[in-house]
């Protein structure tokens, strides 16, 4: 059995290839949240839809009888994928991860940032209404900057992200909950 770590749009696409191969009787996918299970249900595939930690991965490999994992988690959830890395190594099998291409994109106007924490020191000093699509795991580290009614969150639209907002401080009139993916007129436009 093959193990894909998903949850993402790549995941998705990587499940629509595999169905019209018809090789999705070889696979089994995890993904952190039920909202990520329910958008596998158009495919007729074995899921399992919460957080696994460590010990909870390796159960599932000897429970599964996996011989490979392939990893298609976001590019943030770092921690899964170290967890996954180390329960291959671990229960000897393959592990594979698919990464994004990056984006090399010359512009002055673009700043890289290392840490949410360096954006938010960044925008301190800024001035004007500020998006900020960093998901809701980023929404307690705004909290306490200055003039929060000038940022903008564009979260999922579930209850929990946007409650999560309002136990923050955010008020409804600041929280975009809406599916992605997201053209460059419709960013250009929020």
């Amino acid at each position: 059995m093959i193990w894909v770590i998903g949850g993402t749009q790549d995941s998705y696409e990587f499940i629509e290839r595999l169905e019209k191969e018809n090789k999705l009787n070889k696979i089994i996918i995890t993904t952190a949240t039920e909202y990520g299970g329910k958008l596998l249900e158009k495919y007729h595939i074995k899921t399992l839809s919460k957080p696994l930690d460590k010990e909870m991965m390796i159960d599932f490999v000897q429970k599964n009888n996996i011989e490979k994992i392939v990893d298609i988690s976001h590019p943030y959830a770092k921690d899964v994928s170290i967890n996954a890395i180390e329960v291959s190594n671990e229960c000897n099998i393959e592990y594979y991860r698919y990464e994004r291409q990056k984006l090399e994109i010359k512009d002055e106007k673009i700043i890289d940032f290392d840490s949410v924490e360096k954006i938010i020191e960044y925008l301190e000093e800024k001035k004007g209404n500020i998006l900020v699509t960093l998901g809701s795991n980023n929404i307690p580290k705004f909290t306490k900057i200055n003039g929060l009614e000038r940022y903008y969150f564009r979260i999922l639209s579930k209850w929990d992200m946007v409650k999560k907002c309002e136990d923050n401080g955010i008020l409804p009139k600041n929280i975009i909950a809406m599916q992605g993916p997201f053209s460059k007129e419709l960013n250009k436009a929020m």
